[in-house]
């Protein structure tokens, strides 16, 4: 956020009333909320459909979201200031594609070639390892 557009604020005098955090007034925090709910809608899961040649295709992802809220008061002894705060967040990756041809569908899963190459590594140095452990307790 640039400079000029951050709030001013003041601490306030030990005892002074607070004034109602932005998220009871329904202002920013609300917006942000409004944001985080839009982000894990139909639409980020389901993409725009396109047309190749007579064929419909419709990307598909799959979506997490998550988030969490705080708030705050000046209870304790000595203490000022007054607190909340929103935050929230998003994962995507593609799942796939289904293919519309005529009345046929069919589904189309999105391989990760990295996933794989490293399960198949990660298989292959444990049955180097399995092999050499049993060369090595058999001579014993």
């Amino acid at each position: 956020m640039p400079e000029q557009d951050r709030p001013q604020t003041t601490p306030a005098a030990p005892g002074a009333p607070r004034p109602d955090p932005a998220w009871r007034a329904g202002t920013t925090d609300r917006s942000v909320l409004e944001e985080a709910v839009d982000a894990v809608t139909v639409r980020r899961v389901f993409g725009e459909a396109y047309e190749v040649h007579g064929t419909t295709v419709v990307p598909v992802a799959r979506v997490r979201g998550w988030g969490g809220g705080g708030g705050g008061s000046g209870e304790e002894k000595d203490s000022s200031g007054s607190g909340s705060g929103v935050g929230y967040g998003v994962h995507a990756e593609p799942a796939g594609v289904y293919v519309v041809r005529g009345d046929s569908v069919t589904w189309r899963p999105a391989v990760d070639a990295g996933r794989i190459a490293l399960t198949l590594g990660l298989a292959l140095c444990g049955a180097a390892a399995l092999v050499g452990w049993a060369a090595v307790t058999r001579r014993s």
